[in-house]
């Protein structure tokens, strides 16, 4: 791993600050794991990764707006960073701003290929411009890189397939879905979906 200049210049304090917010968030002190990170980052504003995990942790608590500067901020303070990038670029599409997301998503793809995660978001960014043939391609690539992903890339690519009226590829991904993720909460309506699109008798 390369290590920027910049994050040689990280004062050690602000590293044990970076680290023990780590074991807060362990705990579920989140709180107190905020109040850290932002100690960490007044004390070393080019803190790269601990304005990334600021963020992260604004996106998971649903504060999208927020974590969206938190991520640039990141990406201001290491251009080169991978993370803040492909997280910009999810929280953009989370936000619905699929034209600002474009670059983000694209410069992910382009720089780690094999990220499911940069892949997905490039698939969704695409859907939401409404080139479907473009998200199908990306978001069939998430799908073989890691078909249990977190980003769930065969329930957006059923929906494309069901605008198209392809309910068969449609139920397929539904189907691939379901057997990656057995103890998904609406499994039932899923299954009964598939049975529809499929035309099952009773």
């Amino acid at each position: 791993a390369v290590v920027s200049l910049r994050e040689l210049t990280i004062p050690q304090k602000a590293w044990d600050l970076y680290h023990d917010a780590d074991r807060k968030l362990e705990r579920r002190d989140i709180p107190a794991a905020i109040a850290n990170l932002q100690k960490a980052v007044e004390i070393a504003p080019q803190f790269s990764a601990a304005w990334n995990h600021l963020g992260t942790i604004a996106y998971q608590t649903q504060r999208f707006t927020e974590a969206e500067s938190h991520f640039r901020k990141a990406l201001e303070a290491d251009a080169n960073a991978y993370e803040p990038l492909v997280n910009l670029g999810g929280v953009l599409v989370t936000l619905g701003r699929h034209d600002d997301a474009y670059s983000y998503n694209l410069h992910a793809v382009l720089r780690r290929p094999n990220d499911a995660l940069a892949q997905s978001q490039m698939g969704m960014t695409y859907y939401g411009l409404g080139r479907l043939e473009l998200a199908e391609k990306y978001l069939l690539e998430a799908r073989r890189l890691d078909p249990g992903h977190f980003s769930h890339p065969q329930l957006l690519l059923a929906e494309i397939y069901l605008r198209r009226g392809q309910n068969l590829k449609a139920a397929a991904m539904l189907d691939d879905f379901l057997n990656h993720h057995r103890d998904w909460p609406n499994a039932e309506r899923i299954r009964t979906r598939i049975s529809d699109l499929r035309g099952d008798k009773a």
